[in-house]
């Protein structure tokens, strides 16, 4: 049964001798929008020539002809195979248990309650989508490798980038963490990636987690999962990112907006491997590499209280820095060309010329928003071509390093009275709360990067605050 015109959250191929159990649980899943592929046989899903790109197999064991067990060798005898949940009656439970060793998913015991299948369903799809992310992403980085413009998904032949290539080829090998240092627009994330599919981790996901962009209150479920019931709203339990990232790699991209209690269990991961869910006693067992990325000094960070010493250390057991591109100007025209092409494809247009003036001035700019700014700068003179050459060059305000996200572009007496209108109000909102981060973010309605950057710029102190 297929559903045109519905965005399905992924594939199922459902496989059961049972006509009945066949129909409920493709009647369940496309409740949940999966599209479920009913077999009565195993023979007849390995015919299937979509199997070997469906997002999971659900099987049952016991079967004339191919049972489940056999019809699982044969699956992870193949290359990139979907994850596959055995249903099981009540006396094969060690056929089960040995299936899990020969490389199954999970298994379901008859008879099992709907949410205890969809939720391993949802956990096996998120796995195998993560796995066809990576695979693209391999493949995607593979073509641009050996290209004479760069290596890895990076454009740049300047003696920083070479260094930058050989830095990575080296740290690849290993299974310890990585700290990415590297300002805005860098490429810290295609560094990060970069290290994944040079690893022997490569056939394995790579999950990458904005830690900013988390709110406190979510951080510890994104990070760990949770159980169903664990907090008000949870429905249904779920397994967080790092578990996601099993078998591969965990980029916490501004590592430094980590709360400290989420800080406090991600040192029980690096050290022995081991997941506490939020509302689950038992942990559960994980082999997953870690990076972590920040354009901030980490050890001021940590001076002023806002990350573990202990943490700090655990991450950074390696590190890489990202140079910025005021350090590479020779790469410039290599970038300039590289995204004309992929933003002229994009649109349809012919590439085209860009005027000498224009380049002299992309040479002179300091790039504060390093390599994401210049894109930005190249979209915007493609978008003003005529004649067949581009716009006249013109500088992003937005990546401003000196002025505030909440500020308009403003400058002058107007700027400075907002200013000291600003510190005004986070000080009196640190004072009222005694220098409880938390508290006054809350009051003030903003996120921690957001406090922790105002703070810096107006060189309060938390310590200042206690009473």
């Amino acid at each position: 049964m297929r559903e045109e015109g519905v965005q399905h959250e992924g594939v199922v191929a459902v496989i059961d001798d049972d006509e009945a159990a066949r129909v409920s649980i493709g009647q369940m899943l496309r409740l949940r929008r999966y599209r479920a592929e009913s077999f009565a046989s195993a023979e007849a899903a390995l015919a299937w020539p979509g199997l070997a790109s469906a997002d999971c197999v659900i099987t049952d064991i016991r079967m004339p002809g191919m049972d489940g067990e056999r019809f699982l060798a044969q699956m992870t005898s193949r290359q990139h195979s979907p994850p596959v949940i055995m249903i099981t009656g009540h006396g094969d439970v060690s056929t089960a248990v040995r299936c899990l060793k020969a490389g199954a998913y999970d298994f379901v015991e008859k008879p099992f309650e709907d949410d205890f299948l969809l939720a391993s369903v949802s956990r096996a799809v998120e796995k195998s989508s993560l796995r066809k992310m990576s695979a693209d992403l391999e493949k995607r980085l593979g073509s641009l490798a050996s290209a004479e413009d760069g290596r890895y998904g990076m454009v740049g032949r300047s003696r920083v980038m070479l260094d930058l290539y050989e830095q990575i080829e080296a740290l690849a090998k290993s299974n310890a963490p990585v700290l990415i240092y590297g300002e805005t627009g860098a490429g810290k994330e295609l560094v990060a990636r970069a290290l994944h599919v040079q690893s022997l981790r490569s056939q394995g996901p790579f999950v990458a987690v904005n830690a900013a962009a988390l709110p406190e209150t979510m951080m510890e479920s994104e990070l760990f999962g949770h159980s169903k019931g664990a907090f008000t709203g949870a429905d249904a339990g779920r397994d967080g990112k790092i578990v996601s990232a099993d078998k591969g790699t965990l980029l916490l991209d501004e590592v430094e907006s980590i709360s400290m209690r989420a800080q406090m269990q991600l040192l029980r991961v690096l050290e022995d491997g081991q997941v506490y869910a939020l509302g689950r006693d038992k942990p559960r067992e994980v082999d997953v590499r870690i990076l972590a990325a920040t354009k901030q000094d980490l050890r001021e960070v940590m001076k002023q209280g806002m990350m573990r010493e202990d943490f700090f250390h655990r991450i950074m057991v390696l590190s890489i820095t990202v140079p910025p591109l005021r350090d590479r100007t020779d790469d410039i025209p290599l970038l300039v060309s590289h995204f004309l092409k992929l933003i002229s494809e994009k649109n349809g247009v012919p590439v085209p010329a860009v005027p000498e003036s224009a380049m002299e001035d992309m040479l002179r700019h300091n790039w504060p928003g390093n390599v994401r700014e210049l894109r930005n700068a190249v979209e915007r003179m493609l978008i003003t071509s005529t004649g067949g050459r581009t716009g006249s060059f013109s500088m992003d305000e937005s990546f401003d390093g000196s002025r505030l996200v909440s500020l308009p572009a403003t400058s002058g007496r107007l700027k400075d009275e907002m200013e000291q209108t600003e510190s005004r109000v986070i000080e009196a909102a640190l004072r009222e709360n005694g220098g409880e981060i938390n508290a006054t973010v809350a009051a003030l309605g903003i996120s921690r990067r957001a406090l922790y950057d105002r703070m810096k710029k107006y060189q309060f102190r938390k310590e200042d605050f206690k009473g």
